[in-house]
C-alpha cells in the first residue's frame, strides 16, 4: 500500500463514522470495498497491518477509571466536611500542647485530660468518613468493564493466504471479510455484500422486540434522510445476533467507533454528581462558612474582654465543636444502611448507599413500555371476519403461516399458537409445501399447504361459512385440499387481493370497500392494536409462494401487549407521591398513546423521535412540562429527554433492561434496573429490582423517603440545637470569665446526643409526610436551624442567669468575682459546667421530639420504641455522669438538688415555646423535615 493511499485511510480514520455508514447503506456491495479498499478474497497480511495503524482494533477499551487504592483512598478524604474535622481536630491538639501545665489563675476552662479525647474522637469520625466514601467509590467502573465484555466473542474472517478461518473479533480490522450464520454475534459494524434469508436481533442495540430482516440488496434510496442507520437493511452492528440465515459482509467500522462501542464511551464521561452529594457538599461549606465567621469572633471578644489569648483560643475551639455533628458521616450511613437493608427485604437492591437519598428524591420517572408498563407478551385480542364477526376459521388460517419451516419464533405468532390451544398441536392433517416468513421488509408472511382432510369453521355468529371451499377458492385433488394462506399488513395486503369474504360469499373488493377497510384498521391502530390481515387463494403444481396476488380477503387479527393489571393503581399511586412518569419507547406512537391512557399516564400529546430531532433545547425543555409519552426513539433520544428534565429541576429516575437503555441511565440522577436486565445494565445501576414490576419500585421509594426523612430529622435537630448552643457560648464569652462548656465536656454532650439518635432510622414517620419527594435541602436546613437555634439560646440565658445568681455561687461560697482563690473559682466554674451540661441534653432530647413530627407529639404521633429507648438512656447518662469519678476527672461536680428544680421549668417552657415557634414556621408553608 503506498504512502498516498494511507494518507486516504487516514482522512478516512477521522471522517464521520456515520457519513461511511450512510454512504454504505446507500453504495453497492462494489463501491462499499472500494470505499475501504478490501475484495471478496479478503486482505492480505500488509492490508491488515495499515488498517489497524489507520483505524484502530476492534477493542472497547475499559474506561481509563481504575485509580490505585492509594489515590482513591486519598480523594475519598479531599471532602470540605471532612476538612473541617481534620483542622478542629489540628486545633484542639495545639490547645492540648499548650495546656499542659499550664493553669491561668481563676480562669481554668477544662480538665487538661479532656482535650486529648476531644482529639481521638474527632479524629475517628474524620476517619470514618473518609472510608465510607473510598468504598463507595471503590465501585465506580463495573458498568464499563461488562459493556467491554460482552462483545468478548470470535468472528470467522477471509483473508488471503489463510482462507476462511476463525480469529478473536479484537483482531478484526475496517475492509476484512466476514461471515455470518445463526448464532453468531456480529464483531463489528458491517456492510452486506450477500446474505440469504438473513435476520438480525438488535434489540439490545434499538429495544426492537421482534429480529429484523437484512438484505444485502435492500439498499436506501437516494436522497432518503428519515430513515435510521440501525433500519438500514443492508447493515449489521456489533453486539447484534443472528437469528437465521447467513451473510458474507465487509466490516465498515470497528471498536469504539462502531456504535455498540460509542455506548461504552458514556461511562467514560464524569457521571453528574447526585443530589445527595450535592447536598453534603453543600452544608459542609455551610458548617464551614459558619465556623470561619464564629470562631475568630469568639476568639476576638474573649481576648480582648479577658486578655487572656490562650483562653480565647480554648474558647474558639468550644465554638467549633459545639458547631460540628461529628457523628454526621455515622448517622447518616447508619440510615442509609437500615434503609438499604429495608429495601432488600422488600425486593430492592441498592447498590450505592447514597442513592438512598436520590431515589426519595425523585420526582420524575422515565420508563420503557414494554415489560414495564405492559406484560411484555403479545397477546391475540381477536380473530374477525370482515364483517365484524369473530371468526375460528381466520384465526386456524393465520396459524397456518406459523407452520413455515426455518421460521424463527416471534411474539405475533406465539400468540396465534396459545390462541389456537389444543389444536395447535394437531398438525397431523397438515402438509406444509412452501413458505416465506414474516419479516419487516415484506411485511407478510406466505404459506402454502396441503390439508388431507376437509375442515370447515362457522363465525360464531352469523350461522355463515368460511372455509378453504366457501368461495375462497382451493385446489382438490380427491381428499387432498390445497391452499396459499397469507398474513400482513394492511398497507401490503389491500393491494394483492382481488375479492373479500363476506357472509359466506367472496365479493368484489371494490375501491370504496379498499377505502373502508383502510379507515378501520387506521381507528384500530389508533387505539393501540397491532392488525394483521389474513387472506387465501387456491393454488395449482406450479404456483409458488412468489405468487401470492389475486387474493381473497379473510378477515383480521388485533394484537395487544396487555399493560400489567396493577400498572395504573401503582402509577397512581405514583402520582400522589409526587412522582411524574413518563414514556420512552421505541414503539409506534398510536400504540404507545393507547397504553398510557390504560394505565394512567398523560397521552394528549405524543412526541416521537423524528420530531425531537426537529426541536431545540429550549423548545423540546417547554414540550417536557407538558408532555408524558416518547415513542419511536433512540438510545441517543432518551439520554437527551432525561439531562433536559434534569436541567428543568426535576430530579430523574431512568429504569431499563437493555444496552439501548445505558446512555439514558448514565444521564439520569438514579439508574433503576430489574435483576433481568443484561449484566451492563445491572452493573450501572443504582437500584436493582428482583423483580420488574413497577409496584417493587413504588415500594423501595416509599422505604428511601421514610429513611430521607428520619435522616433529616437527625441533620436538622443536631445542627439546629448545636447552632443554639454556639450562640449561647458567644454570648457567655462576652461576658464570662470562663468557658461556660469545655471542649471535651462539647464533644461528649454531642456523643451523647448523636448516640440516642441512632435510633432514628427505625423512627416512625408521618404517612402525610411520604406523599412528597425527600431531598436534601440545604436551604431548608439553614432555616431550621435560624428558627430553633435562638430559641434553646433564649433558655440557655435563663440558665445562665440563675447559675451564675442563684446555684453556682450557693456550691461555691459566693459569686465568682467574690471569690479568692483558685479552688473555689474552680469549684464555682465546675458547677456552672454541669449545670449547663446536664440542662443542654434535656433541652436537646425535648426538642428532638416536639419536632420529629408536624402532628401534636406524643399523643398525634409517637415516636418508636427504640427511639424513645435511647432518649431515655441518654438522659439517664447526662444526668447520672456528674455524680461518676468519670465526671469528676471531665471537670464535672455534683450538682445541687436545686438544679432539678430549675430543669424542670425550663423544660416546660421550652416545650411550649418550640411547639409555639412550630406552629408559625408550619404556618408559613414550610416543610418541617
Amino acid at each position: 500500500m503506498n504512502t498516498l493511499r494511507l494518507i486516504r485511510w487516514r482522512g478516512e480514520r477521522h471522517a464521520s463514522i456515520t457519513q461511511r455508514l450512510n454512504f454504505a447503506a446507500h453504495a453497492t456491495p462494489e463501491a462499499t470495498l472500494a470505499l475501504v479498499y478490501a475484495h471478496e478474497s479478503g486482505l492480505e497480511p500488509d492490508e491488515v497491518r495499515q488498517a489497524r495503524r489507520a483505524y484502530g482494533g476492534n477493542t472497547i477499551p475499559a474506561p481509563d477509571v481504575h485509580e490505585s487504592p492509594a489515590r482513591r483512598l486519598v480523594r475519598a478524604f479531599m471532602n470540605p466536611f471532612i476538612g473541617v474535622l481534620m483542622l478542629l481536630a489540628l486545633t484542639s491538639f495545639v490547645c492540648s500542647l499548650a495546656q499542659r501545665g499550664i493553669v491561668t489563675s481563676g480562669t481554668t476552662a477544662a480538665n487538661g485530660g479532656g482535650t486529648p479525647v476531644t482529639v481521638g474522637i474527632i479524629l475517628l469520625m474524620a476517619v470514618v468518613s473518609g472510608l465510607i466514601r473510598y468504598v463507595h467509590d471503590s465501585r465506580s467502573s463495573h458498568a464499563a468493564t461488562a459493556l467491554a465484555t460482552m462483545v468478548s466473542t470470535t468472528a470467522t474472517v477471509r483473508r488471503v493466504g489463510a482462507g476462511e478461518r476463525q480469529i478473536p473479533s479484537e483482531e478484526l480490522v475496517v475492509g476484512d471479510i466476514v461471515t455470518l450464520s445463526a448464532g453468531d454475534i456480529v464483531p463489528a459494524d458491517c456492510k452486506l455484500l450477500e446474505s440469504r434469508d438473513l435476520r438480525i436481533a438488535q434489540g439490545a442495540l434499538t429495544g426492537e422486540s421482534m429480529p429484523v430482516r437484512k438484505d444485502a440488496a435492500a439498499l436506501l434510496a437516494a436522497g432518503t434522510r428519515d430513515t435510521a442507520l440501525t433500519d438500514a437493511a443492508c447493515l449489521v452492528f456489533m453486539g447484534t445476533t443472528v437469528i437465521s440465515g447467513s451473510a458474507l459482509a465487509v466490516v465498515i467500522a470497528t471498536g469504539r467507533s462502531a456504535l455498540f462501542g460509542g455506548l461504552s464511551r458514556a461511562f467514560q464521561w464524569q457521571r453528574p454528581r447526585t443530589r445527595f452529594e450535592r447536598g453534603m457538599n453543600s452544608t459542609s461549606w455551610m458548617l464551614m462558612a459558619f465556623t470561619a465567621v464564629t470562631v475568630p469572633v469568639s476568639m476576638l471578644v474573649t481576648g480582648i474582654a479577658s486578655g487572656d489569648w490562650l483562653q480565647a483560643l480554648l474558647f474558639g475551639v468550644s465554638v467549633a465543636v459545639g458547631l460540628t455533628p461529628e457523628m454526621l458521616p455515622l448517622i447518616v450511613t447508619v440510615c442509609l444502611s437500615r434503609g438499604a437493608r429495608t429495601m432488600a427485604s422488600g425486593k430492592a437492591i441498592v447498590r450505592r448507599l447514597d442513592a438512598i437519598e436520590t431515589l426519595g428524591g425523585m420526582d420524575v420517572l422515565c420508563v420503557d413500555k414494554t415489560g414495564t408498563l405492559t406484560s411484555g407478551v403479545i397477546k391475540l385480542d381477536r380473530a374477525q371476519s370482515m364483517s365484524g364477526l369473530n371468526s375460528s376459521y381466520v384465526l386456524h388460517a393465520a396459524w397456518l403461516t406459523t407452520l413455515i419451516p426455518h421460521t424463527t419464533s416471534n411474539p405475533w405468532d406465539d400468540a396465534i399458537v396459545a390462541a389456537e390451544g389444543d389444536s395447535a398441536n394437531d398438525t397431523g392433517d397438515v402438509q406444509v409445501e412452501g413458505g416465506t416468513p414474516f419479516d419487516p421488509i415484506r411485511r407478510r408472511a406466505t404459506v402454502i399447504v396441503a390439508k388431507s382432510h376437509h375442515r370447515a369453521d362457522r363465525e360464531h355468529t352469523g350461522g355463515s361459512d368460511i372455509s378453504e371451499t366457501s368461495g375462497a377458492g382451493a385446489g382438490t385433488s380427491g381428499n387432498v385440499s390445497r391452499i396459499m394462506v397469507v398474513k400482513g399488513a394492511v398497507s401490503e395486503m389491500l393491494p394483492r387481493c382481488d375479492t373479500v369474504m363476506r357472509n359466506g360469499t367472496a365479493e368484489p373488493l371494490t375501491d370504496r370497500l379498499r377505502g373502508t377497510y383502510k379507515r378501520l384498521m387506521a381507528d384500530k391502530a389508533t387505539h393501540g392494536y397491532r392488525v394483521l390481515l389474513v387472506a387465501q387463494r387456491s393454488v395449482t403444481d406450479q404456483t409458488t409462494v412468489q405468487d401470492d396476488r389475486a387474493l381473497t380477503l379473510l378477515g383480521y387479527l388485533t394484537f395487544l401487549d396487555l399493560p400489567k393489571p396493577d400498572a395504573a393503581d401503582t402509577i397512581a399511586h405514583m402520582h400522589n407521591a409526587g412522582i411524574t412518569v413518563t414514556m420512552l419507547t421505541g414503539d409506534e406512537p398510536q400504540v404507545a398513546r393507547t397504553v398510557a391512557r390504560k394505565v394512567g399516564i398523560n397521552a394528549r400529546r405524543v412526541v416521537t423521535g423524528r420530531t425531537l430531532d426537529d426541536m431545540t433545547d429550549t423548545a423540546l425543555g417547554t414540550e417536557l412540562r407538558r408532555v408524558n409519552v416518547f415513542a419511536k426513539l433512540t438510545p441517543e433520544h432518551k439520554a437527551r429527554i432525561v439531562s433536559l428534565l434534569r436541567r428543568e429541576g426535576h430530579c430523574v429516575g431512568c429504569m431499563g433492561d437493555g444496552v439501548n437503555d445505558l446512555p439514558a441511565m448514565h444521564a439520569s440522577e438514579i439508574a433503576i434496573s430489574a435483576s433481568t436486565g443484561s449484566e451492563a445494565v445491572r452493573q450501572s445501576a443504582d437500584v436493582m429490582l428482583t423483580h420488574k414490576n413497577l409496584d417493587v419500585l413504588l415500594r423501595g421509594i416509599t422505604q428511601s423517603r421514610r429513611t430521607c426523612v428520619n435522616m433529616m430529622k437527625y441533620i436538622k435537630l443536631a445542627l439546629s440545637s448545636n447552632f443554639g448552643n454556639i450562640i449561647s457560648v458567644m454570648i457567655a464569652g462576652a461576658f464570662l470569665p470562663f468557658v461556660p462548656m469545655a471542649p471535651v465536656q462539647m464533644v461528649l454532650l454531642n456523643l451523647i446526643y448523636d448516640l440516642a439518635c441512632l435510633a432514628i432510622p427505625w423512627d416512625r414517620v408521618d404517612g402525610d409526610v411520604l406523599r412528597s419527594p425527600a431531598r436534601w435541602d440545604t436551604a431548608s436546613i439553614a432555616r431550621f436551624m435560624s428558627r430553633f437555634g435562638p430559641v434553646s439560646s433564649l433558655f440557655d440565658m435563663v440558665t445562665f442567669t440563675v447559675l451564675l445568681t442563684l446555684l453556682c455561687p450557693a456550691v461555691a461560697g459566693g459569686r465568682f468575682p467574690e471569690l479568692h482563690g483558685d479552688g473555689s473559682r474552680l469549684l464555682f466554674v465546675a458547677a456552672f459546667q454541669t449545670g449547663w451540661f446536664v440542662v443542654s441534653m434535656w433541652t436537646q432530647i425535648t426538642a428532638l421530639h416536639m419536632l420529629r413530627t408536624e402532628r401534636v407529639p406524643f399523643i398525634g404521633s409517637r415516636a418508636s420504641v427504640p427511639l424513645v429507648c435511647t432518649s431515655l438512656a441518654a438522659l439517664t447518662i447526662a444526668t447520672a455522669l456528674p455524680f461518676t469519678p468519670v465526671g469528676a476527672w471531665m471537670g464535672f461536680h455534683v450538682p445541687p438538688v436545686s438544679l432539678f428544680a430549675l430543669l424542670a421549668i425550663v423544660i416546660a417552657g421550652y416545650a411550649v415555646t418550640v411547639l409555639a415557634v412550630r406552629t408559625l414556621y408550619l404556618h408559613r408553608q414550610q416543610p418541617l423535615l
